[in-house]
């Protein structure tokens, strides 16, 4: 991990944010993967810090948090739907939480944090049963490997841009390689049908993509068509 991502870390793990239930989603989140759980190393390049906020928040109150992330060198800034975001020159710093019911537009105010944060579908699921990574002493909330793989694949397809949707597909079937098999079959059987054709012709299209790692693909695809 780079210094300066460290940095951040420390900040949400001084404030107990990761106790509170916050979670390192994204490609930072794949990286302790690589570095801590074994999963095979390629080349990853990321901008986005994500940072994934339960609703209704129940921990305590952290307002000066964001100071802290400032004093590290971030510029405060918001984007047009009122989220707050941090920036800069290398890195963005952004807040996630789960769409409320119906869908909205508008960042969801978390008092309690003094921010807003995105709203976006099927984040939930990420929420349940993670896991804890240790990186350089500080104790880090990171989804499970089954739910951030399965989750890849749900989200792949509502990509806008053709690379961020190919990244999700990688980082989904080098997550799978090392998960446990029984209990992706479990979560899998637990998703809505919908959700779960989403996975499969996400494997499709993997398939077509990724001709390297079409072996462990179909590998994949067997254990998630025997837990249906």
């Amino acid at each position: 991990m780079i210094d300066s991502i460290r940095k951040i870390l420390k900040v949400f793990a001084d404030n107990n944010l990761f106790e509170d239930g916050v979670e390192l989603i994204g490609s930072w989140c794949f990286k302790l993967y690589q570095n801590h759980l074994g999963v095979e190393k390629f080349p990853l390049t990321s901008l986005d810090v994500d940072f994934l906020i339960p609703i209704p928040f129940h921990g305590k109150e952290h307002s000066g948090f964001i100071k802290q992330l400032e004093d590290l060198g971030f510029e405060a800034d918001f984007k047009r739907d009122g989220s707050l975001f941090l920036w800069n020159a290398d890195l963005k710093i952004e807040f996630i939480t789960v769409e409320k019911s119906g869908g909205t537009d508008k960042a969801v105010k978390i008092k309690k944090l003094g921010i807003d944060a995105i709203p976006l579908r099927h984040v939930g699921f990420l929420l349940d049963k993670p896991i804890t990574i240790t990186d350089a002493g500080v104790k880090i909330r990171v989804p499970s490997l089954v739910r951030f793989c399965l989750h890849k694949l749900i989200i792949a397809p509502r990509r806008k841009e053709a690379g961020k949707s190919l990244k999700d597909l990688q980082q989904a079937i080098y997550t799978a390689m090392i998960v446990d098999k029984q209990e992706m079959r479990q979560v899998f059987s637990s998703l809505p049908k919908r959700w779960q054709q989403t996975v499969l012709k996400s494997l499709e299209k993997a398939e077509r993509e990724l001709l390297l790692l079409r072996e462990d693909i179909n590998k994949l695809r067997f254990t998630l068509q025997n837990a249906r």
